[in-house]
């Protein structure tokens, strides 16, 4: 029997706090791109570090920028699709730190595999 998510799972230290303000939920892109959102999203090393690296995200980043620099073939379209909540503006605001950073990103080692990007990609 699996243990229960409240025996794995350990809330951050601002909710337990009782401190996480609601728009924290809501990310918006634009806000990141103009420099105006919360310093959670806003800021690459911070972003990273509280971001779970799933399959999924790191699928997108590699094919994204895999494709960017001509080393990865696949679909020039990529459809997100998740319900309300699913991560779709996460990944958005993840693929738009990486491409404003590249390799300065600091913490996308957790979610990207070097080795299937080759050498001239803005990840590897």
């Amino acid at each position: 029997m699996l243990p229960s998510v409240f025996k794995t799972c350990i809330p951050r230290e601002e909710i337990l706090a009782g401190e996480l303000s609601p728009e924290l939920f809501a990310a918006k892109l634009r806000l990141v791109v103009e420099g105006k959102a919360p310093q959670v999203y806003q800021d690459p090393t911070g972003f990273f570090a509280n971001t779970f690296a799933t399959d999924g995200l790191k699928t997108l980043i590699s094919e994204v920028f895999g494709r960017l620099v001509g080393e990865a073939v696949g679909s020039p379209i990529i459809r997100l699709e998740t319900s309300f909540g699913g991560g779709k503006t996460h990944d958005e605001i993840a693929l738009w730190h990486i491409a404003k950073n590249g390799r300065a990103t600091s913490g996308l080692d957790r979610f990207v595999d070097h080795r299937s990007l080759g050498k001239n990609s803005l990840v590897y």
